[in-house]
């Protein structure tokens, strides 16, 4: 192989590996047993490894062990001590869930804790087991769970594929990349089949129909290939990051970058999958770029719960997200790819395509060079999945009713100026009534109002009168060209309208950002950026907020608030929570759900420095995605303020 063929890990792949080291220090380790498909052994490996490191001396506890009333595996939970579950009552039903406080305080080395993907009830803190498990480790105890193949959040589309079977309960695919060893259990598909007819697999939550349909030899072949290519990718995650500890020379390749288009449809959430895997496959940075048109600007709820799912499963799998105002889709796609360095663009194939009228996917292919294209086949929904049709808006139906009552005017002052003037200059009468249209409307209420014009000057102007009867060619070729001219005219008035609004909102973010940092550069003191962040929050929000900050010994205290915003243990529960575990928590989120506050951590590249609280419940409202932009970067400019103050000191 040549020299200049062998590329040695870079200074800054060196630091990467460096700072997973220091974090995996401090964090307990994460051992998964996985398999493709209940009943292959996960739980009975996981209790028998168990036994074993407690003859090596290692405090092991169990924290919760599905044993199915299976005696050869209850017989393995003998010997160990057993943290008792807690007995919750839900709908009636008893259910037992893991005792985590009991976990977390009595602190052994490693806990077992079986069924990963379960989801909590709704009165626990975390809405996923997998979050708990995320707790325990950061508290630097090891844990083993158990996992099948199917609860992959990315894979999730995949397995629907193969076996026609929905699954609800997944785990992200960035918890999982968190495992210190992925430990397969395999059998063969003969074997599984057998300890199904003898009643060994427990499936309690699928029906028996749902039984027969997954466990057939085809879907478990395949779900046992997609097991095998998980653990394969984790040894070779692993492979890579001992050659760039050692620093092995090896084939290195640069970064790829992609760069998906989400839309508010029904298939959003398998397209981010869909990227996701692609991505992780070629070792790519990922984004997915939402472009906001004036056409697609109002959503239903349907299509803004589509558009949200989307964007929260590419944050849970590590993506970054991007939202754009333009008139135009393809052109501002192109643009931002183009300034970003995209090499790869991963787009929804359309359903058919128009040779009037070319897709987006056509447009990009054909204006792209040097950046490849992928279209991405999305899987079938259900009927009732499908977008409903939008309902008129208010505005859309005030539009066409001035535009008609335009029209009326002008018929009036026709008929009265009947006898008085030409056949052109009762045209013109109308002209100028659809010009004002033009200028004033949108293009779908202007055309109804060039039909509605032509039909009324037929009818009363032009002989025979009272009748729709054209008896001179050339009143259809004019009625022709005033409609071309006026349609013309109001496409560009509308693009005109919609290029200055959306200049106007472009403006009064960046305007709105430049004069928060510019603040922020120039306060000298803690509390003058607390000030400027409370009260900028309190300006773009309405609502009340608050701001915790790390003292000297890392510990959290509230910095500001607004004047009502309720401290109590409850919000400085979750404040620390989220400090220390450096993710959002509370309203729209999955931890602590029920909170009146969201909490989002002030984060930098190298530290946390506090946490903000924003009051949303007692207002009933869910962040836009603009607005969450927004929330985000006053966070982490408030982060580097306070990071530069640091430095300050420390200087």
């Amino acid at each position: 192989m040549a020299e200049d063929d062998i590329k040695r890990p870079s200074p800054e792949e060196l630091l990467e590996v460096a700072s997973k080291e220091t974090d995996t220090q401090k964090k307990g380790k994460l051992t998964i047993y996985l398999g493709y498909a209940p009943g292959v052994g996960k739980t009975y490996a996981m209790l028998y490894d168990a036994h074993l490191r407690k003859k090596e001396g290692v405090d092991v506890v169990a924290g919760y062990a599905e044993t199915h009333n299976r005696q050869e595996t209850e017989k393995l939970l003998k010997g160990l001590e057993v943290i008792e579950p807690l007995i919750v009552d839900y709908k009636g039903l008893k259910l037992k869930e893991v005792n985590f406080e009991k976990i977390l305080k009595r602190k052994p080395q490693l806990v077992i804790i079986d069924e990963l993907a379960h989801s909590n009830p709704p009165d626990f803190k975390n809405a996923k087991r997998y979050q708990d498990v995320e707790e325990i480790l950061n508290a630097g105890i090891d844990v083993y769970t158990a996992l099948n193949v199917q609860h992959i959040e990315s894979l999730n589309d995949l397995v629907f594929q193969i076996t026609n079977t929905a699954i609800k309960e997944t785990v992200p695919d960035k918890f999982i990349e968190l495992a210190s060893e992925i430990k397969l259990l395999d059998l063969t598909p003969e074997e599984l089949l057998k300890r199904l007819s003898d009643g060994k697999v427990y499936v309690k939550d699928m029906a028996q129909a749902a039984v027969k349909k997954y466990f057939r030899s085809g879907n478990l072949l395949a779900l046992r290939q997609i097991a095998l290519r998980v653990v394969a990718d984790s040894v070779d995650d692993k492979m890579r990051t001992y050659m760039k500890q050692h620093a092995i020379a090896g084939p290195w390749s640069v970064k790829e970058k992609v760069l998906v288009g989400i839309f508010a449809s029904p298939y959003a959430e398998q397209l981010v999958r869909a990227t996701y895997r692609f991505a992780t496959e070629i070792e790519a940075q990922w984004i997915a770029i939402h472009i906001e048109t004036q056409r697609n600007q109002n959503f239903t709820e349907q299509e803004e719960a589509w558009l949200n799912k989307a964007f929260d499963l590419t944050r849970s799998l590590g993506g970054q997200i991007v939202w754009i105002k333009g008139d135009d889709v393809t052109t501002e796609m192109i643009n931002y790819a183009k300034s970003q360095n995209v090499t790869k663009i991963v787009i929804g194939k359309p359903r058919k395509f128009s040779i009037f009228s070319p897709s987006i996917p056509e447009k990009l292919i054909m204006q792209t060079e040097f950046i490849d294209v992928y279209l991405i086949t999305p899987k079938e929904k259900k009927a009732q999945e499908f977008l409903k049709k939008k309902k008129y808006s208010f505005q859309k139906i005030k539009q066409y009713f001035y535009s008609t009552a335009n029209i009326i005017l002008a018929t009036i002052l026709g008929l009265a100026l009947k006898n008085h003037l030409s056949h052109s200059s009762l045209m013109a009468i109308f002209l100028a009534a659809l010009f004002s249209n033009a200028l004033m409307f949108g293009i779908s209420p202007v055309i109804a109002s060039i039909v509605l014009s032509v039909l009324i000057f037929d009818f009363f102007f032009i002989p025979p009168e009272y009748t729709f009867y054209i008896f001179n060619f050339n009143y259809l070729i004019s009625f022709l060209v005033y409609a071309v001219v006026i349609v013309s005219v109001s496409t560009l008035a509308t693009k005109l309208k919609t290029k200055m609004k959306l200049l106007k909102e472009i403006q009064l973010r960046e305007s709105s950002l430049y004069e928060l940092s510019n603040n922020l550069v120039m306060a000298s003191t803690k509390e003058q950026v607390l000030s400027i962040l409370i009260n900028r929050i309190k300006k773009l929000f309405n609502t009340e907020s608050a701001i915790f900050v790390a003292d000297e010994n890392n510990k959290l205290k509230l910095g500001a608030k607004t004047k009502t915003f309720d401290i109590n243990s409850e919000s400085q529960g979750i404040a620390s929570w989220c400090f220390i575990n450096k993710k959002n928590a509370g309203f729209g989120t999955e931890t602590i759900a029920n909170a009146s506050a969201l909490y989002i951590p002030m984060i930098t590249t190298n530290a946390i420095f506090g946490v903000i609280a924003i009051e949303l419940k007692q207002i009933n409202k869910h962040l836009t995605i603009d607005e969450r932009v927004a929330l985000d970067a006053i966070s982490h400019l408030g982060a580097i303020a306070l990071e530069r103050l640091k430095l300050m000191r420390c200087s």
